[in-house]
């Protein structure tokens, strides 16, 4: 039996992605945990976040050379990046917010929602159409969160906010990179995207 390279790369790929999610979600929660690491504070931790992804990539684009940067003019980066990178830098702040309030578990629960924010945002910016098979959908997902929520021990309404808003600016950044950014002709790369993006979202901060 012949085993396909490509998807052998892809599930690697995948596992290494899940690990390293998996690895910042708990480092985060351990670094602003008042029991652990007890630097409760979630804007200096995203401010950090994005100087060191920016610094990076600036590096791999200007110094290793690695991708080549795309054509950027100040009315792109204005009207484009600026929009995204604070969506951006707002997700990841009510996102490390939440690790104050409530547990890393039920922060995983809450990001299954990510999937319905993204189509609700997709529908009112109108890059997708509302469809009955879809809705309903979103609909079961909906009520599998709200009843992983009515179970969770030490519920925290005010976590439990920070974290959906962090999803639902996550979901907005997403629908405006496609909006924005594709009307204006740009593919961005993953290191590309933390080039312009990331010393934006840091000034955002």
């Amino acid at each position: 039996m012949l085993i396909n390279k490509s998807l052998v790369l892809t599930y690697l790929y995948l596992l290494i992605y899940i690990s390293l999610s998996s690895g910042v979600i708990l480092y985060n929660k351990w670094v602003l945990s008042t029991k652990h690491f007890n630097f409760p504070f979630p804007i200096t931790l995203t401010m950090i976040h994005m100087g060191f992804s920016g610094a990076v990539a600036f590096i791999l684009v200007r110094v290793l050379k690695v991708v080549a940067p795309v054509k950027m003019t100040f009315e792109i980066y204005a009207t484009c990046v600026v929009p995204i990178s604070a969506f951006f830098a707002s997700s990841l702040w009510f996102g490390n917010t939440a690790y104050l309030h409530i547990s890393v578990a039920f922060i995983q629960m809450l990001k299954a929602l990510m999937p319905v924010a993204t189509f609700v945002m997709a529908v009112i910016c109108g890059t997708d159409k509302l469809r009955c098979d879809l809705f309903l959908n979103m609909l079961v997902v909906s009520i599998g969160v709200a009843v992983s929520s009515y179970g969770e021990i030490h519920f925290n309404i005010v976590g439990t906010v920070y974290q959906v808003t962090g999803i639902f600016a996550e979901a907005l950044r997403l629908v405006l990179t496609q909006v924005l950014l594709q009307k204006k002709g740009l593919s961005l790369n993953p290191i590309t995207s933390l080039y312009y993006i990331a010393p934006c979202s840091l000034c955002d901060c």
